[in-house]
């Protein structure tokens, strides 16, 4: 008996030790399962982000390569429907046999999605267009190479010493006009000096005439050699004409016989002049500087056609000019590029005009005959600036012209590509109209639209852009309501989970442990 008492007992005492190892190992297991059960609820949070941007526009992307998820798909915007289709994608995540004929496959995790909700979102118009930005110029950097690069740089930084001509010719415009002016005075007193001299003149010739008419012949040719000096000073003078034609329309001077597209659009209707929505998430920027600006002005440069390309666009034709001037119109547009076109090139041929020594020659000879009669050296002087100034102008009318043509032409110019002579100046209405000549070395209309942007307002580039985004997009079948307000490039999310047992009934049985659903909560946020 004492035997079989002895055995029974060691029997009894493992069976309870087996079940208290059995209950230490399922508690252990659960606490596992639990912390993997918290980490596959992360996943699945951010899988559920992912699968939501996932349902990006692909005619934005196709067109434009910009990445979005429209949050009105058609209708008004509403975050709400997008929290749906968030909610489905988790449900069906973290409760994968809802639905489904799988009630005896196992799953370790046991989760159920309890709520989820969208706490933050990014449009693309969000700080004036500043996702937009981002997505362009991360396009532009895998899509450009380094030597293409270098060239774009190259004339980015070439943009101070255009500023600085610019202001340079018109602060020497401004002044020699002020000079003229205050020499305007004192001009008229000596052409009223000559006037009388010649009268006087005349009238002595007529009196000796009288008395002996071979020498009142002579006088009277003097005298009248004297009145055509005085009277017909300007005869000759090309700033006469340049001072008309700079009265005209710059546009009209170098388009005369281009036909000029009619489109138009309305500015209060273009986000760029609207009050917008905007989101709730601050998105990193991880493209700023240089380089980037000039990359995203690239962008531009591939994206949308200019006047010189002809290609049709949506909305406008001359996009790239609509980027630059933001006017209602093609020709609008047009207009301000070509203005800006003639003040980069009027302050880069100054700049060659007054250092080179065979074109102040001309000017001082011309400057010389038209004033010099007058006794006046600042008259002259200031003539022969004035001069300079309109050969300027002119030779840039001509540049102009030439660019409008599809020619090309040097930022900076020597002798051999200047190409309007002084003699010509009077005349360059008459030059234009015959005809500028194309030529091949220099700077395309493109490369100077190139510049044009880069001494431009980013962010008013950046909205611009997604003006002629929106209206082309809304060309597109079934998307007439589309806004890119509307627009979404980031979420941020916020997903509850109920977490129920599975290892947990033996160690609450034998140790008294409590136990019962867990809930927690993961955040997850993702852009594009």
């Amino acid at each position: 008996m004492n035997g079989k008492a002895y055995k029974g007992s060691i029997t009894i005492f493992l069976s309870l030790a087996c079940i208290l190892f059995l209950a230490l190992i399922c508690a252990v297991t659960e606490s596992a399962r639990v912390q993997g059960a918290k980490a596959q609820s992360a996943n699945i949070t951010g899988m559920g982000t992912f699968s939501l941007l996932s349902e990006f526009e692909p005619k934005l992307l196709e067109k434009y390569e910009i990445f979005s998820l429209d949050g009105a798909s058609g209708g008004s915007f509403r975050i709400q429907t997008v929290n749906y289709r968030l909610e489905e994608f988790l449900t069906r995540n973290a409760s994968p046999k809802s639905g489904l004929l799988m009630s005896l496959t196992f799953d370790p995790w046991n989760l159920e999605l309890e709520s989820c909700e969208i706490t933050g979102y990014a449009l693309l118009t969000d700080d004036k267009g500043e996702a937009f930005y981002q997505q362009a110029v991360a396009y532009m950097k895998a899509n450009v190479g380094v030597i293409a690069l270098e060239e774009l740089l190259k004339l980015a930084n070439s943009t101070e010493e255009i500023e600085e001509n610019q202001e340079a010719y018109e602060t020497s415009q401004d002044s020699n006009d002020g000079e003229l002016s205050g020499l305007e005075e004192e001009k008229q007193e000596k052409l009223e000096e000559l006037e009388e001299l010649e009268s006087e003149s005349s009238g002595s010739g007529s009196s000796e005439s009288e008395a002996s008419g071979g020498e009142s012949s002579e006088s009277g040719s003097s005298g009248s050699e004297s009145d055509k000096s005085a009277s017909d000073q300007e005869t000759g003078n090309p700033l006469t004409e340049i001072a008309k034609l700079r009265r005209k329309s710059t546009l009209e001077i170098v388009t005369w016989d281009k036909t000029l597209s009619e489109k138009s659009v309305s500015l209060n209707q273009q986000p760029s002049k609207s009050s917008l929505r905007s989101g709730s998430l601050d998105l990193e920027a991880e493209h700023s500087g240089l380089v980037s600006n000039v990359l995203f002005r690239e962008y531009l440069m591939r994206f949308f056609p200019n006047f010189v390309s002809g290609e049709a666009g949506a909305s406008l034709d001359y996009q790239l000019e609509y980027i630059l001037g933001g006017k209602a119109t093609d020709e609008n547009n047009l207009k301000y590029v070509v203005n800006r076109l003639l003040l980069v090139r009027e302050g880069m041929n100054y700049a060659f005009g007054v250092s080179n020594a065979t074109m102040n020659s001309q000017a001082g000879a011309l400057a010389t005959t038209l004033t010099g009669f007058l006794g006046i050296p600042a008259l002259t002087e200031a003539t022969k600036h004035a001069l300079l100034l309109a050969w300027s102008y002119g030779e840039s009318l001509v540049d102009v012209r030439i660019l409008l043509d599809g020619g090309k032409v040097p930022l900076a110019k020597d002798e051999s590509s200047w190409s309007l002579t002084l003699e010509n100046l009077g005349r360059v209405t008459e030059v234009l109209k015959a005809g500028a000549e194309d030529k091949e070395e220099g700077l395309s209309y493109q490369d100077y639209i190139r510049v044009l942007l880069n001494m431009g307002n980013l962010s008013n580039q950046k909205m611009r852009a997604l003006d002629l985004i929106q209206a082309a997009m809304r060309q597109e079948e079934g998307m007439s309501g589309f806004q890119v307000q509307n627009c979404i490039v980031g979420v941020a999310a916020s997903a509850t989970y109920q977490c129920g047992q599975v290892f947990w009934g033996l160690p609450a049985a034998v140790l008294g442990a409590s136990g019962g659903q867990l809930t927690f909560t993961q955040t997850a946020d993702m852009a594009y």
